[in-house]
């Protein structure tokens, strides 16, 4: 049977695009049934705001968050014949025969119905809260990340159901609207999760207290952070245009254990033309190690993949690998029936895809699609035990983030012709570790997944090494046994992968000015 699902709503005439996607999700997905939408009564209350703040809000939402139409197909094609039933109607809501009910209103309190619910009322905990104070005071306290919780209410009492790390967006308004649409994905997955059985609602935490609107002095905090942040694009958008190279990526290299090398210790590797290196991936051939890695071109705004062999000099024989007119990084290498593979990132091309060595390095054929129609990045695949695991970070939101969600995906073997996704995906939904910062690697029989850590407002801040824990259909679980943030040397503001090859290590480091590359230099 299927889990019934109601949403509680402000206006179900008219839902937010976010809503309806919401809508079209539980539509779509198996093992759950949208049964009706309930009006809520009075609309709803919001707690209040300051005056100026809400229309500060409202000028920025119409010019930096506009939300995007939602293509929600399955439910324009239910509508017409779903239940619609006032809140205050207790025989209607009854009728409707709801497992759980979605509270997507900004009342503070719980329905009055909610009692007579089987799995309770389900609701945001910044739906609750003065508008957009969540996503104004993430920004303001200088959070690593931006969190949203699914809670359950029972009459004032609130306990968490499920919660979700983002990075943050600097303007209120669209960080607002970034929560949201993150949102969607974040219910969708706790009602599969009901529907499967697999939650236990009588050990949930409670959730914490609602802080307070912001103020005035907030707000004055909040425009001083905006103001800051849009002079540092501009001049990070000069010093692209004069050459300097901001944020730019470089490698480095040394011997040890991934667990305990350290990264103040290791040769840098840096280019010389204006362009960046990233994502690097060590593979011996003939007695030799070579990297590979992206090249991004600060001129074109695009990647493309090179390689180059590791000496004691430094990096020797770079060249081009693999050029297309659409950005690639994160050259994965994987061998299977004595032929070697590359499973690149594509989302430029809106797919996964893997590609054919036929001739070491740089002679390369596209292979197969693994998977298409999906905005995707950082994808590897992993024998873990017995069985095959793709691991990719895909976006599930109209903005097109991958930084917070991994999805996971059981397949056939490194041919990947048949894909079983997680059922419980995403399966780590934090920014701050699910993107994917390297290769699964195995270590006296345990294994690793080397994570980015995408917080502070940064893409790239830093690196984890995560050890998988359990990985099933049933369940996926892992824990941090290293962290690497950039405060190993001067001038670093970020590092976001690694990979290691015997007792050689390579990492990439962000800095905050690269500089102007040196006339003449070789291009990677």
């Amino acid at each position: 049977m299927s889990l019934k699902v109601a949403l509680l709503c402000e206006d179900p005439g008219s839902l937010a695009p976010w809503m309806a996607r919401l809508a079209d999700g539980i539509c779509r997905a198996d093992g759950l049934q949208l049964c009706g939408l309930i009006k809520a009564e009075g609309g709803g209350r919001r707690p209040t705001v300051n005056p100026l703040i809400r229309a500060w809000i409202g000028l920025e939402a119409k010019i930096a968050a506009k939300a995007r139409p939602a293509e929600a197909a399955a439910f324009e094609t239910v509508r017409q014949q779903l239940p619609v039933v006032d809140a205050g109607y207790g025989e209607g809501v009854a009728a409707l025969s709801a497992d759980v009910v979605i509270d997507l209103t900004a009342a503070e309190t719980a329905p009055a119905f909610a009692a007579t619910i089987p799995l309770g009322v389900w609701t945001l905990d910044f739906l609750k809260q003065a508008q957009g104070a969540a996503a104004m005071r993430a920004i303001t306290s200088k959070a690593p990340v931006t969190g949203i919780a699914l809670v359950r209410l029972d009459g004032e009492a609130r306990s968490v159901i499920a919660s979700a790390a983002l990075n943050t967006k600097f303007i209120a308004a669209r960080n607002h609207l970034f929560m949201c649409e993150k949102a969607v994905t974040l219910i969708l997955r706790e009602l599969t999760r009901a529907a499967l059985g697999s939650h236990d609602l009588e050990a949930l935490s409670t959730a914490e207290a609602a802080p307070r609107a912001p103020g005035l002095a907030g707000f004055v905090l909040y425009l001083t952070s905006v103001a800051r942040e849009i002079v540092t694009r501009v001049f990070e958008k000069a010093g692209t245009k004069l050459a300097l190279r901001p944020g730019m990526f470089y490698l480095k290299t040394g011997e040890g254990d991934l667990a305990e090398v350290q990264p103040a210790q290791m040769t840098p590797h840096k280019p010389s033309s204006n362009e960046y290196y990233a994502d690097p991936f060590l593979w011996e051939h003939e007695g030799e190690t070579w990297c590979f890695f992206e090249v991004y071109d600060y001129a074109t705004g695009c990647g493309h993949l090179s390689a180059g062999r590791l000496t004691e000099v430094g990096l020797a024989d770079i060249r081009i690998v693999l050029k297309t007119d659409y950005h690639l990084s994160f050259p994965f290498l994987f061998e299977h029936e004595g032929r070697l593979y590359m499973m690149p990132e594509t989302c430029g091309a809106n797919r996964i895809e893997t590609w054919r060595c036929e001739q070491f390095p740089d002679k390369w054929v596209r292979e197969a699609t693994v998977l298409d129609n999906v905005i995707a990045a950082d994808s590897s695949l992993a024998r873990i035990g017995d069985e095959w695991w793709l691991f990719t970070n895909i976006s599930t939101d109209p903005f097109g983030e991958m930084n917070s969600e991994l999805h996971l995906y059981k397949v056939d073997g490194p041919a990947m012709q048949q894909l079983t996704p997680h059922p419980l995906n995403p399966v780590v939904f934090d920014s701050r570790t699910a993107r994917n910062g390297g290769r699964i690697l195995e270590k006296d029989g345990a294994y690793y997944r080397v994570s980015q850590d995408n917080s502070h407002g940064r893409y790239g801040y830093g690196v984890n090494i995560m050890k998988i824990d359990h990985i099933s259909l049933d369940d996926y679980r892992e824990s941090m046994v290293r962290r690497i943030e950039p405060d190993f040397e001067p001038g670093a503001i970020g590092c976001h992968h690694m990979d290691a090859r015997g007792e050689i290590v390579v990492m990439d480091v962000r800095s905050r000015i690269g500089g102007r590359p040196k006339q003449g230099g070789a291009r990677g």
